[in-house]
């Protein structure tokens, strides 16, 4: 068991990363919306290729990397993926809302269809191996039934359907009120034990 020094950083240290996501998707959002002049473009990659310097400087092996590995929260840590607010959870269902903000942007006012997929796959993944062994996503199969729209709350539901040996089959909806956005069905393969 970690003492307790080691945990406080651990829930920090998490805090922290959770902070400079959310940082990290208003930049995306506000440049995404933006109508910048050439000096605010000259400016930001000044200051942007300065950060990654910086972090590239601290760069980890992707064995040792923390990002899409923080489990306090609720993205994991992945920039690209909008944050899920778990409503309810348990082994083998999960609900709660979603947000897309103008970097997931299509075309009038919705969702871009590759956006709402990563999503998709993020949280069906996360699903399919919550109380079990790793697995790897086979198929993503996502049916777009009407716009998801950007800058607003969306309900989302991802469940199992089925496990049979190492196949596990799982099922998820958007909805927007009750108009349906998007539902998608996933095979994901638990990996063989060594």
């Amino acid at each position: 068991m970690p003492d307790q020094t080691t945990a406080t950083s651990n829930v920090d240290t998490a805090r922290r990363h959770g902070r400079t996501s959310d940082a990290l998707r208003r930049l995306l959002d506000a440049v995404t919306a933006a109508s910048a002049d050439d000096q605010l473009l000259d400016e930001a990659e000044a200051a942007l290729t300065a950060l990654a310097v910086r972090f590239e400087q601290d760069a980890a092996s992707i064995a040792d990397q923390v990002v899409g590995r923080i489990d306090a929260l609720d993205d994991r840590g992945q920039f690209l993926v909008p944050v899920f607010n778990r409503r309810s959870e348990t082994d083998d269902r999960v609900s709660g809302t979603v947000r897309f903000g103008r970097f997931h942007h299509g075309l009038d006012g919705t969702v871009h269809g590759g956006a709402l997929a990563l999503f998709l796959e993020e949280i069906l993944g996360t699903l399919a191996v919550r109380a079990r062994t790793t697995a790897r996503t086979a198929f993503l199969h996502v049916d777009y039934r009407s716009g998801t729209p950007i800058d607003r709350d969306l309900n989302v539901e991802a469940w199992y359907e089925l496990e049979d040996g190492r196949k596990r089959f799982l099922r998820a909806s958007v909805h927007d009120g009750e108009t349906l956005c998007a539902e998608a069905q996933a095979l994901c393969v638990a990996l063989r034990q060594t």
